[in-house]
């Protein structure tokens, strides 16, 4: 019994060890001289490692840290990936601007891993610089480019984004070029383009059913009801409710009834027979369509004469 407690106890032991020895990012910062003279310049690699199935994202970059030193070169960090994890090293150039004991930032590193986020930071360095020197001549210093957070857009190439844009502009003015033409189309527009395209067909039957449609569509556009689904019943129902002289009324209707009675001739109808009953049915809409503006120039010259008290 005491040998398996013993044996228990190694093999925690052991557990323990290994999960405390999990490898986790870590930052390295070294300084190379460590001491310098005012006006010299020295050399700062930051060396960022994160394990594989981890992630750091945006990548790691001293430029916050090392903002307000005098930095003279930048060249562009070196990234290497291996099975075990990520490397990325920066190297920075510095001037040493004032005498003392010089403590440079500390970089930091947020990684995600299996376990969350984990943010590390880098132990301190200390760099010394002289007090005997000469006066400083600094160069040039050079801007450190912060990384700017990725966005949708800026990582679109522009000749796409032009291209939707473009896309878009047309689908909008085919659109509103579409709808202002069919507003502007009246109810006698529709019926001179449809009894125009019956004159192209050959067969007399056919000829009659495109103008007997026209022709209800018409007067249901005209006094606003559905009449190309209306029978010629409907349609005397409708006009009957309409304010119409008593002519026009008889005429569209006898016109229907002999549309109508020509799609049930048992013989074949030649158009020729067929096509003198689309200029009755022009001339009758032509008719319609005097005395409607005529009507409205009418009632037009009544509202301008009609005095303040009888508009109220």
């Amino acid at each position: 019994m005491g040998k398996l407690s013993y044996l228990w106890c190694v093999l925690w032991f052991i557990g323990i060890t290994l999960t405390a020895s999990e490898p986790g990012p870590t930052v390295e910062l070294t300084a190379q001289p460590a001491e310098v003279a005012v006006g010299d310049s020295l050399t700062v690699t930051v060396t960022y490692r994160w394990p594989a199935g981890w992630t750091a994202e945006p990548k790691p970059d001293p430029a916050p840290e090392f903002r307000d030193t005098f930095v003279t070169a930048a060249p562009p960090a070196q990234d290497t990936s291996t099975a075990e994890g990520t490397r990325r090293v920066v190297q920075l150039t510095l001037a040493a601007t004032r005498s003392g004991a010089w403590a440079l930032p500390q970089p930091t590193l947020t990684a995600v891993g299996p376990q969350g986020a984990q943010t590390v930071t880098a132990s301190p360095v200390i760099v010394q610089v002289g007090t005997s020197s000469a006066p400083a001549h600094l160069p040039e210093p050079v801007t450190l480019r912060l990384q700017p957070p990725p966005t949708p857009l800026t990582q679109w190439p522009w000749w796409i984004v032009a291209v939707v844009v473009g896309l878009v502009v047309l689908t909008v003015l085919a659109w509103r070029q579409r709808t202002a033409v069919t507003k502007e189309k009246t109810p006698a527009e529709w019926f001179a383009e449809e009894s125009k395209r019956a004159l192209g067909v050959s067969d007399g039957k056919d000829l009659g059913a495109l103008l007997s449609l026209a022709l209800r569509r018409y007067v249901g556009a005209t006094w606003n009801f559905d009449g190309a689904g209306s029978t010629v019943r409907e349609v005397a129902g409708a006009l009957a409710r309409c304010v119409m002289p008593d002519d026009e009324r008889r005429a569209a209707l006898r016109l229907l009834e002999r549309l109508d009675d020509l799609r049930w001739s048992p013989e074949e109808l030649p158009a020729e027979h067929v096509r003198p009953l689309i200029a009755e049915a022009s001339g009758l809409v032509e008719q319609i369509e005097q005395r409607l503006r005529a009507e409205a120039v009418a009632a037009a010259a009544r509202k301008q004469t009609k005095t303040p008290e009888e508009v109220s």
